[in-house]
């Protein structure tokens, strides 16, 4: 009775110490994508991904002086915070159509875009709706969740949006 106790020890013993090891690779490599993301909102730029290769490949990177130069338009959207009413909120911004026109990204290929946000929540919607120029714009965020976020207007309830814009992969 008494090795088998020892034995069940060493066994859960071990596997804490393959768990802890786990969690410590992982924790690494999440530290690193992390400062990657940090870099790219303290450089105020985002990057456009192709999501169908692995590793992904980079198609483009849009600054900040390149975004400005598309002459963002005002446009409102419905903000909703949780708990409160949906209201109605004017917003500057640049249909992402036209970011894909500027760096001469065919969106003919591609059936999805995945937004992904520094804090690892990502947003994904058919190439179709981010195609819409009365719908899907990225915008400059003054409202220090930026410098980029993505709004969807004809979301009613602001659920699909994307704050802390790091990066759109195209499926």
């Amino acid at each position: 009775m008494r090795n088998k106790v020892k034995k069940s020890t060493i066994a859960i013993i071990a596997l804490l110490v393959v768990l802890a090891a786990g969690v410590a690779v992982l924790a690494v490599l999440n530290g690193k994508e992390a400062a990657a993301k940090k870099q790219l909102r303290d450089d105020a730029v985002f990057l456009i991904l192709d999501g169908r290769t692995q590793p992904e490949t980079m198609l483009a990177k849009i600054t900040m002086e390149e975004y400005l130069a598309l002459n963002p338009v005002e446009f409102e959207a419905n903000y909703k915070k949780s708990g409160k009413d949906p209201e109605k909120r004017s917003y500057t911004g640049v249909p992402f159509a036209a970011i894909l026109e500027l760096k001469g990204i065919d969106p003919a290929q591609f059936g999805s875009a995945v937004f992904a946000a520094a804090d690892g929540y990502a947003s994904a919607i058919s190439i179709r709706e981010a195609l819409d120029e009365s719908n899907c714009f990225i915008v400059a965020d003054d409202g220090g969740d930026g410098p980029f976020r993505m709004v969807l207007p004809k979301d009613k309830f602001s659920q699909r949006w994307c704050k802390l814009l790091t990066d759109v992969h195209l499926r």
